[in-house]
């Protein structure tokens, strides 16, 4: 089996790393876990019960309903976690890195193709892989396993109502539906504020939208963690975000498209609703509708 020993970021770098590793994980035909998903876990209904949170549903005779029907506690999951961390980066550090599980630990910046030879040979050697590090990746095997990854980050049906009714509300007497991720916060510091963009500019963006638009309707669904000030977008038709992380992340994926800073939280609604995404990238940006949203409206 692989585990994932190690935490990298937010809901959405965990979900990126996890879907890449269910895509390899399916493609070897092997068992993944992920006790390192503990802060997230109870979001959605496939890890809600499962102390491991663990992915086997490809494998004959195997489920994923392992849980016994009642959450793990939050202390139990961090206490998991924290260990199976701790243990691989001390077999790793004293030189056990293939006995009695072989520890894959990636240094900042470097990469795994999980389909390259040296991944390929760890995971056929039939141990249990310890894996820590950000970029396991195979863009290939993540397409070609998309409707399983979505499916089993499926959102509760509470969660699905919620965003279902923000939609709804969002596309009455609209032709387009666009999607605005307003993040700041931590972005302040980011990369020296390089992101950190203010209503102003997300309010030009937008208007610029509307121009490329002529004769439609277009209605914005804007998601931020921090309350906005409704005057800085005076004209523009906005739709709030249905507010919590996860159901604006999957109310995104159902717009027409998207844009917003830099982030896998609007990577992973581009990916998993399979909608365009504009990233902007400086404050001189001008955005451009993508195709066929920029196509002439129909006389």
């Amino acid at each position: 089996m692989m585990i994932i020993a190690r935490r990298y970021g937010q809901l959405g770098n965990r979900l990126f790393l996890y879907a890449h590793l269910i895509a390899a994980a399916r493609h070897y035909g092997v068992e993944l876990r992920n006790p390192c998903f503990a802060e997230y876990a109870a979001l959605f209904p496939s890890t809600r019960d499962d102390l491991w949170c663990r992915y086997a549903t490809h494998l004959s005779g195997r489920s994923n309903d392992t849980g016994s029907g009642r959450a793990p506690s939050q202390t139990v999951r961090l206490g998991l976690m924290h260990g199976i961390q701790a243990m691989a980066k001390t077999m790793n550090a004293v030189g056990m890195r293939d006995y009695p599980a072989k520890v894959i630990r990636l240094r900042s910046g470097q990469e795994c193709d999980l389909e390259g030879d040296q991944f390929r040979s760890a995971v056929e050697s039939g141990r249990t892989l310890l894996l820590q590090g950000w970029l396991f990746r195979s863009p290939r095997l993540l397409q070609n396993h998309w409707s399983h990854i979505r499916d089993f980050f499926a959102v509760s049906a509470d969660d699905q109502n919620a965003i279902g009714s923000t939609m709804q509300q969002a596309r009455r007497a609209s032709d387009v539906v666009v999607g605005v991720h307003i993040r700041r916060g931590d972005y302040a510091e980011f990369q020296g504020g390089r992101y950190y963009f203010d209503d102003r500019l997300y309010a030009n963006w937008m208007r610029s939208v509307c121009d490329q638009l002529p004769g439609r309707t277009v209605q914005f669904l804007v998601c931020s963690h921090e309350r906005l000030n409704p005057q800085h977008f005076a004209g523009l038709n906005i739709t709030p975000g249905p507010g919590t992380a996860l159901r604006d992340m999957y109310a995104l994926a159902e717009t027409d498209w998207m844009m917003g800073p830099p982030s896998t939280f609007t990577a992973w609604a581009a990916f998993v609703g399979r909608k365009p995404r504009v990233e902007l990238q400086s404050c001189e940006q001008t955005v451009v509708v993508p195709n066929p949203f920029a196509e002439p409206a129909a006389a």
